[in-house]
């Protein structure tokens, strides 16, 4: 258990510091968005131009919030710090609140792993439609991702490759795990932050019992 404890340490040290810079980084590109918003309103063409290459904005401020909220809702429940309804186990004798925190631990943890195991598996059925802005017509007729094309195919096209997506979406393939958009990508934080909630749900749960 006490090594158990220093592993879970550490994940929650990874986890305020991957949600720390996530939201400084949605503070900078929500103050940057803001700013050129305001700078189009004066007749600055450079700003209406700058908001186009930042069109990802809005999508990146509503995924970041998703990262925050669940690492942030797994921190939580590192530090014994989440949402509790307590009134009972206040009023009971020290053994049957023990044994009450245990049952609420397990059944908490059951409860986030078929969450995970549900919002995982939308995320797999709504991999399976390829968004139109994802596709590319091939000259056989046919549809693919663009990050199955190859380069020369989309550069003939005009199309740019994202190859930072495409890169992730190539690892994340290699593990079976499906990724058509960059949204898809950001989504994905919530099955393991259940899992991990999950977890460590049970196990204080059995450090009651």
């Amino acid at each position: 258990m006490e090594l158990l404890r220093r592993i879970d340490r550490g994940i929650s040290r990874g986890e305020a510091a991957v949600a720390t810079l996530v939201l400084l980084a949605m503070i900078v590109v929500a103050a940057a968005q803001a700013l050129l918003r305001n700078l189009t309103n004066t007749g600055a063409g450079w700003a209406n131009e700058a908001l186009t290459q930042i069109a990802w904005a809005d999508q990146f401020l509503q995924k970041g919030t998703l990262w925050v909220a669940f690492l942030g809702a797994s921190l939580a429940v590192h530090s014994n710090k989440h949402i509790g309804i307590d009134v009972l186990s206040r009023v009971v004798p020290p053994v049957v609140r023990s044994i009450i925190h245990g049952i609420i631990g397990v059944a908490a943890g059951v409860i986030c792993f078929y969450l995970a195991r549900v919002f995982y598996m939308s995320i797999v059925i709504n991999a399976a439609d390829v968004p139109l802005d994802y596709e590319v017509l091939l000259p056989s007729g046919n549809r693919g991702h663009l990050c199955d094309i190859a380069g020369s195919e989309l550069a003939s096209q005009g199309i740019d490759r994202p190859d930072l997506f495409c890169a992730i979406r190539h690892l994340l393939g290699k593990i079976g795990v499906p990724a058509t958009t960059p949204e898809t990508v950001m989504q994905l934080i919530v099955p393991p932050a259940l899992m991990l909630m999950s977890v460590r749900f049970v196990l204080k749960g059995i450090g009651s019992f």
